[in-house]
């Protein structure tokens, strides 16, 4: 009698631990995937915003050697195709969307390269106070970006494991339907 108690007892703690466990893991899913959209509109953003500085960078490029309209022609329409860019939440989980997005954050990047190759000519005009104002603010806005990346890589890993692992894959399934893998690289992304 009291071997079937335990035996019932037993069995109920396992249906209960099996279905807290399923329970935890429904939530995974929806819980990392909103994380990692937040985290992409933070990405967009911080790009947005250094997108922004375009017009002081010009400013100082004009300020250091007046001879660089070439340069500055690059900049501006770098600075336009990504202001042209509409907030992309559907970006991470779509490999050509997120390939754009980036190509052309990538234009920019280049374009600000050249800026710094540029200031590396001339390392005597980073002490004027209006340059290094806007170098700073230029660093400070790429370590932003750096660090809203890395954030959403971390939460797209996430996502990816719960939707990929048992229960989380079957309770996505479930309730949500099929659910797409997210980009967690900043690398360029293959099709396939």
């Amino acid at each position: 009698m009291i071997s079937r108690r335990l035996a019932l007892v037993a069995g109920l703690a396992v249906i209960v631990a099996a279905a807290a466990w399923v329970a935890v893991s429904a939530n995974n899913a929806p819980h990392y995937g909103a994380a990692a959209r937040e985290a992409w509109r933070e990405v967009e953003e911080q790009f947005r915003a250094r997108a922004d500085m375009v017009p002081e960078i010009i400013a100082m490029v004009e300020t250091v050697n007046t001879t660089q309209g070439p340069l500055v022609e690059r900049l501006r329409e770098a600075q336009a195709a990504v202001l042209a860019l509409r907030p992309q939440p559907e970006a991470p989980t779509d490999p050509a969307r997120f390939r754009r997005f980036m190509e052309t954050q990538d234009d920019l990047s280049r374009a600000l390269g050249k800026v710094m190759d540029l200031m590396n000519l001339y390392p005597d005009r980073r002490s004027n106070p209006e340059i290094r104002r806007v170098l700073d603010a230029l660093e400070t806005r790429e370590n932003r970006i750096v660090v809203a990346r890395s954030d959403f890589v971390r939460l797209a890993r996430n996502y990816n494991l719960s939707i990929s692992r048992v229960p989380g894959r079957w309770v996505a399934l479930a309730f949500l339907g099929p659910q797409p893998r997210m980009v967690e690289t900043f690398d360029s992304p293959r099709n396939g």
